[in-house]
């Protein structure tokens, strides 16, 4: 029977300490009552409390006020406003700030008069009194808000150079603040002091990569802000030109292919190549901007000289980099003027519906308008027939443009010939076209093979009246 008494006992002593926590945690926590007392030189106010652990005393201006802060303090039974019109104090306002923190603002009518702040039994004593009053005063402990940081950079990415800004005019409490640059192998790159009359700063890198900056903020007592304040910036990376030519050295009017297909931009893409020609005393020949991949640039020389090719790339975030140089060398050769030779066979009707053969040639020039694309020509010459009357030998003058397709050519134009026939007009125009390709080019000899047709532009039949030709031709 005893030992089951005894068995008890835990359980009793464990609901007696919850008992009296329970009952602890129920005093702690409320502002009982504040009691005013005014005399001729002196304002008394005394603040009562259920549970007094410790406080905080502040004040404030833009009004003045002097602000209490009890701790452990989750209620309040005292009136929330108090008139007291006294020494300089308008009113005294009570509340709860945060949770477990109850705060007396006093209300100053002008000036915060002299006052000091007392610990009494079960709560404080503040006493006010004249300015001009002379009263021993006790040394009043006075907490200082810590400062807190606050640190703003922009823009987040940038090129090399681009300025920088770092903003703490958001931090509070700070005499002064402090900004610390690192990289992103942790080393400190630089740092700035700042204060709230002038708290932004304005920086560049000349590096890209990553930049941490670090902020701290130090109160009037030159405490630093405990709070995590910090930025991350990154410098973009400009890309990296490469550029080839094929052939480097060629003959003027050859086409050279310029290749900056090999830039590249290692936290991007390339999106636009710059092409740019100098001549040897650094004068601008021609430029081209390629936007699409592969950037590349045929170009013709006219003139021959050395010059010099420069590509720069450009990212996606407008960064650019440095100029990638090719030499170029155009050699003379190839002209713009050609001598130009035909021969071939030439069959030509008229009026009847047979045709009669002829051995056919020409001498004339070609210009080169646009060099592999466009020329004109200029020649004469005759056909040689052995057919008897009314067949006869003839003559003609022709100009023609030719219009090149790679190795293909089609030519257009117009001339004059003499009667192949002796029923015919002494002489008349002819419309003239011919078509041809390009058998081999070497040195400055050209071979083509040309098929031709001409026909009258005058009140003769085309179809009774026409040449058909078949041959060569020799450009050198």
């Amino acid at each position: 029977m005893i030992r089951k008494n005894l068995s008890f006992f835990p359980f009793l002593f464990v609901f007696i300490i919850l008992l009296t926590t329970f009952s602890f945690s129920q005093q702690r926590g409320s502002i009982e009552k504040i009691v005013v007392s005014k005399s001729e030189k002196t304002l008394e106010v005394s603040i009562f409390l259920s549970y007094f652990s410790y406080y905080r005393l502040f004040e404030l201006s833009g009004p003045n006020r002097v602000v209490i802060d009890c701790f452990d303090t989750r209620s309040i039974k005292a009136p929330r406003l108090l008139r007291v019109n006294a020494l300089g104090v308008r009113g005294i306002r009570t509340g709860i700030y945060k949770p477990g923190i109850a705060r007396t603002v006093f209300d100053m009518i002008d000036q915060i008069p002299p006052y000091k702040i007392e610990s009494i039994e079960n709560g404080l004593r503040i006493i006010f009194w004249p300015e001009e009053e002379k009263v021993i005063e006790e040394k009043i402990e006075i907490e200082i808000e810590d400062a807190i940081c606050d640190i703003r950079v922009n823009p987040v990415k940038a090129n090399v150079n681009d300025p920088i800004f770092v903003d703490m005019s958001g931090s509070e409490n700070a005499k002064s603040m402090e900004v610390e640059v690192f990289d992103k192998r942790g080393i400190k790159i630089t740092s700035q002091k700042l204060t709230p009359d002038s708290p932004k700063w304005e920086t560049r890198f000349d590096e890209p990569g990553e930049y941490f900056f670090k902020g701290k903020a130090f109160n009037t007592e030159d405490k630093p802000s405990e709070n995590i304040s910090e930025a991350r910036i990154y410098i973009n990376s400009p890309p990296v030109s490469r550029l080839e030519c094929s052939p480097c050295k060629a003959k003027i009017l050859k086409p050279i292919t310029l290749d900056a297909t090999g830039s590249a931009d290692f936290d991007g893409q390339v999106i636009r190549v710059d092409f740019e020609i100098a001549d040897e005393e650094g004068n601008l020949v021609d430029r081209f901007t390629d936007n699409e991949k592969p950037f590349a640039w045929e170009k013709v020389f006219e003139d021959k000289g050395v010059y010099t090719v420069t590509a720069i790339g450009t990212d996606d975030y407008g960064a650019v980099s440095e100029p990638a140089l090719v030499k170029v060398i155009a050699k003379g050769g190839k002209k713009r003027l050609s001598i130009l030779l035909d021969v071939g066979a030439l069959a030509a009707r008229g009026q009847g519906t047979s045709y009669s053969g002829y051995m056919a040639g020409r001498l004339g020039i070609v210009y080169q308008i646009f060099p592999g694309a466009l020329d004109i020509i200029i020649s004469g010459g005759g056909a040689y027939t052995t057919e008897s009357a009314p067949w006869k030998s003839f003559y003609n003058g022709s100009l023609l443009l030719n219009f090149h397709l790679g190795p293909v050519f089609i030519g257009a134009g117009a001339g004059v010939t003499t009667e192949h026939k002796e029923t015919l007009p002494k002489a008349y125009g002819e419309a003239i076209a011919n078509i041809g390709i390009d058998i081999f080019n070497i040195s400055k000899t050209k071979l083509s093979i040309l098929l031709e047709a001409a026909g009258p532009v005058t009140d003769l039949s085309f179809k009774r009246h026409h040449k058909l030709m078949a041959g060569f031709r020799f450009t050198f």
